[in-house]
Parts: structure tokens; sequence; C-alpha cells
């Protein structure tokens, strides 16, 4: 759920928000290696990679739906987004043995989730930095939904690998999402700490609160 702040503009991770954010993230890359990397893949066990990796996709949407900054229209988009994923995985695990339709059904959230993004990142346009990124992860997320959903794959492996590949560019997006927000940025002590030492130290305070960062 990329979202970018700066110092100086208010906050749009709420307390926990970025924590929630970072967390699916992380669990979005895990799930989308074993999509890819799933030896003897079937239609049962990529139907359930799915449906964890859109429940994952569902927790980051509602939770910025319901604690963010963002105005009402995009956290109701955001929210829909979220309801749509939760469907879609339970119909991702009762896609039987249809390929096709199991596609149809991520692809369907995706496309979702694309749109509700890229139309948040252009309604607060004067609020939220980083705008044109969003608005650029939006339209590539719903580029990748159409063509899950509508590309004739033939295989469970090719879906699995190319769905796979997705799934993990998504997370990375998330986890960098969470890491830039404004308690996650070094400053003092911390600016002098290496990358490693610096996102050890953000997932070790992970209980902490998300919100404006300290003048």
């Amino acid at each position: 759920m990329p979202t970018y702040e700066e110092a100086g503009d208010a906050p749009v991770f709420g307390q926990g928000v970025r924590q929630t954010v970072l967390a699916m993230g992380i669990c979005s890359v895990v799930i989308g290696v074993a999509t890819v990397a799933w030896p003897g893949k079937s239609l049962g066990v990529v139907g359930n990679l799915f449906m964890f990796s859109l429940l994952c996709g569902a927790v980051s949407l509602a939770a910025v739906a319901f604690g963010s900054g963002l105005s009402r229209f995009p956290r109701a988009l955001l929210l829909l987004a979220a309801v749509v994923s939760l469907v879609t995985a339970a119909l991702c695990f009762r896609a039987g043995n249809w390929t096709l339709l199991l596609a149809m059904w991520l692809g369907l959230a995706w496309s979702v989730r694309g749109v509700a993004h890229a139309v948040a990142g252009v309604w607060d346009d004067d609020e939220v930095t980083g705008r044109g990124k969003q608005e650029l992860f939006g339209l590539v997320t719903l580029t990748a939904g159409l063509v899950i959903a509508i590309a004739p794959f033939g295989s469970i492996e090719t879906l699995a690998a190319v769905a796979g590949c997705c799934m993990t560019v998504f997370g990375v997006l998330e986890v960098w999402t969470a890491l830039r927000s404004p308690l996650a940025v070094p400053s003092g002590e911390d600016a002098a700490l290496s990358p490693e030492e610096h996102l050890t130290s953000v997932i070790a305070k992970a209980g902490g609160s998300g919100g404006r960062a300290p003048d």
C-alpha cells in the first residue's frame, strides 16, 4: 500500500498502521516466493497460497482505510477493495480444478485494489506526498490484475510463476513504504546505523505507534 510521507505533511499512517503494512508486506514476499518455488504445484496448493496473499492484502487495505489520514472517499474505496479481497480469497479457496477461474478471482482482486490505489493518490493530491508514485503503483497493480484475469494460462505452473513474482514485488513495495514512513526514517542517533541495523531497529520497534515524526 505505497503511501509516501515527508516531514511537515499530515501523516497518512495512523497508530499501528505502519506496523501492519510492514508485517503484511513481509508475509506477501514470503507467499510470493513460496508460490514460485513450491515443488509439484497443484491447483489446491496454489489456490491456498492465493487465498493467503489476498487475505494479507485485505488486512493492509483495511488497516489503512480505518487508521489513515486520507479523506472519506479514498478510505471507502480502500475498504471496498479489502472486502473484494476477502471475497475473492474465499473464492480462490473453492476454485476447484479450474486454473482460469483461479486466475480470474486473483486478477479481479488486484484490479479493484489497483483502482483504489490510483484514485486515492489522485483524490488526496494536496495532502499525500509522492502521489505520482502511488498512482503508478495503482496502475501497475491494475495492469497485473487484468493480465492475470485475461491471459490464457495453459498450466498452473505458469500462473503460479507469474502471480508469485507479482506478489513478491507488491510485498517489497509495502515493506519499503512502511520503512519510509516518518517514524522509520533515520534521524539523530539512528542516522549512523547501517541499513541492516536500521531495518532491525524498525522491526524491533514494531510495537510503537505510527504517526507524525517528532519535530
